[in-house]
């Protein structure tokens, strides 16, 4: 896993995973698209940095899919 200063992996797939399973996200592949849209939002609104690594956030957020899929709590 990729170590970032100013990001906080944690508390990103909280988030995410807060918003997936609300839109009841059952699939890797809805979870790969929430991702991208969570940290381009983070882009667009300046909480990150385009100079930042942001495919790899993107990479590490992914691998968490079988995190919230064993997980799964859909409201």
């Amino acid at each position: 896993m990729t170590e970032f200063l100013s990001f906080d992996l944690g508390q990103a797939y909280d988030e995410i995973k807060e918003r997936a399973e609300a839109a009841g996200v059952t699939d890797k592949e809805a979870w790969d698209s929430m991702v991208e849209d969570y940290i381009n939002e983070k882009l667009g609104v300046g909480e990150l940095d385009k100079d930042e690594d942001t495919d790899a956030m993107i990479e590490d957020l992914r691998a968490k899919w079988p995190d919230y899929h064993d997980n799964l709590n859909i409201r």
